[in-house]
């Protein structure tokens, strides 16, 4: 063999070796960088309360929620800024509360939506410019339901299955499930009977209440086997041990002084937060650990960034809770609640560890009559409460969802967690109903909440417009469901 053929020999296993080690290196450098930059995942469930296994509920099933939980950090004083969908949902896809921002009815007409106020700029945006590859999955399970009650100009997601997320890494996902959203699913292979059920003593103790509720806690297992399903998604596209999976809720459970209502029942949400073991664990996280800090759901989009090691934006009102970026601890967690299809509520709370103080702006209604037609159509125990409290049927607990709404509400969270006993006209408690009317009326000035503002016509006829289509909407199905709850009632009073 010639000098020139051995020496190119050499060259080409030379070369081959070269990009061998270039091969090897790369890989190691981009799981680094992988580890240094965790995927994150929403897993974003609708209308759901804190009624699942690992929160205590004994009647419900729910293993795979279950099971995230004991290998990740549970929190159980977590509140949404609204009690409703579209407001809570403008807040978590901003780290802003909603009426910061311009943007805390529920819903806009599209051409009515608000332009987000200069320099705040959309979660997803965020994470696209700091290199992360976002989508909003629709594969199989997921609605892809953003909800935003601003304008957009920009495409918020760049993918919407799971072909994408695997192909662009790091990435931050939403999947959001339809499941406990009403219309109920029933669980066929593990059925609920009422008579296991206990419900709040606000409801009568009815079998068409407490199969309401059954059917409810039927959907929770429906929606908790499709996030095993997701999980093992997750597991078979190999993305499992580099993902952040984050769990909750945009609000509280739809049921009446639930969904729409700035109580417990209508705020209070889950949380799990879940880390793989080769994703370098943030300060004050470990497995299976319970948290009962005070946490607004607009600190969860401030905790994702710190969690892809991203800065939050100055602007941003959500705090970070987990990591080392930590932040001082809520105090108070604040809520609201404006226009809801054709009822107008306009109500702010402050919610400390102890008390929550209500202001609703707009009162005198009972909090049945300020259901939609909507919830009329839907809810059933609107009308067990109307037909129940003609019989004289009702105990006191229940007669106050028919009486007149006030202007202010105290409650001793410690002694009353159901929030029965409003003391906001006790003697003995006007003291701590100024302290905290001071400090909601500090936050409203804090953030100039734009909802205190008169609303333009534009609005206004919107949402009469939308009172109209309503009613012709639905007004034969809520006479169908006080048919059915009457026949219900004279069979069983």
């Amino acid at each position: 063999m010639s000098y020139s053929l051995i020496f190119i020999h050499m060259l080409l296993k030379t070369t081959v070796l070269l990009v061998f080690i270039l091969s090897f290196i790369f890989e190691i450098q981009t799981t680094l960088a992988q580890n240094e930059n965790p995927n994150i995942i929403w897993l974003l469930a609708e209308d759901l309360s804190p009624d699942l296994g690992c929160y205590g509920n004994g009647i419900v099933q729910t293993p795979n929620i279950d099971q995230l939980a004991s290998n990740g950090h549970l929190y159980h004083k977590v509140f949404t800024t609204s009690p409703v969908c579209s407001p809570s949902r403008t807040a978590l896809g901003t780290g802003m509360y909603q009426n910061s921002i311009g943007a805390y009815h529920m819903r806009y007409a599209e051409k009515d939506k608000p332009e987000l106020p200069e320099g705040i700029i959309p979660l997803t945006k965020i994470f696209n410019d700091n290199g992360y590859f976002t989508a909003k999955i629709k594969d199989e399970i997921g609605t892809g339901k953003s909800d935003w009650m601003f304008k957009v100009h920009q495409k918020p997601f760049q993918g919407n299955s799971w072909e994408d997320i695997k192909n662009h890494q790091p990435f931050f996902a939403q999947v959001n499930f339809r499941l406990t959203h009403r219309d109920f699913e029933e669980d066929k292979k593990r059925p609920i009977s009422p008579e296991e059920v206990s419900v709040p003593p606000y409801y009568p103790d009815h079998p068409v209440v407490k199969q309401d509720w059954a059917s409810y806690l039927e959907s929770v297992q429906l929606l908790d086997a499709q996030v095993g399903q997701v999980i093992q998604k997750l597991k078979e596209n190999g993305l499992y041990e580099n993902t952040i999976i984050i769990f909750f809720s945009d609000h509280g459970r739809p049921f009446t002084r639930g969904k729409c209502f700035n109580y417990e029942s209508g705020l209070q949400i889950p949380l799990i937060i879940s880390i793989p073991q080769n994703i370098k664990v943030p300060k004050g996280y470990k497995n299976g650990k319970e948290n009962s800090d005070l946490i607004s759901a607009i600190d969860v989009a401030a905790t994702s960034l710190a969690l892809a090691g991203i800065s939050k934006p100055e602007y941003m009102e959500g705090k970070v809770f987990l990591g080392k970026e930590k932040e001082v601890k809520r105090k108070y967690i604040f809520s609201s609640t404006d226009r809801i299809g054709e009822t107008f509520f306009k109500t702010r709370s402050i919610r400390t560890e102890k008390f929550r103080y209500n202001r609703n702006y707009n009162h005198g209604f009972s909090i049945n009559e300020g259901a939609t037609y909507y919830r009329k159509a839907k809810h059933p125990v609107y009308h067990v409460l109307n037909i129940l409290d003609e019989k004289g049927m009702l105990t006191s607990d229940q007669a106050r969802l028919l009486a007149p709404l006030p202007e202010e509400e105290l409650y001793d969270l410690e002694r009353d967690p159901f929030e029965l006993q409003n003391l906001a006209t006790a003697p003995e408690w006007q003291k701590e109903k100024k302290r905290l009317s001071d400090i909601l009326d500090k936050w409203l000035e804090d953030i100039n909440d734009k909802g205190l503002e008169e609303d333009s016509e534009n609005i206004k006829q919107h949402f009469e417009d939308y009172r109209k289509m309503s009613f012709e909407r639905y007004s034969e199905a809520i006479e169908k469901q006080k048919a059915r709850v009457m026949t219900a009632i004279e069979q069983k009073p």
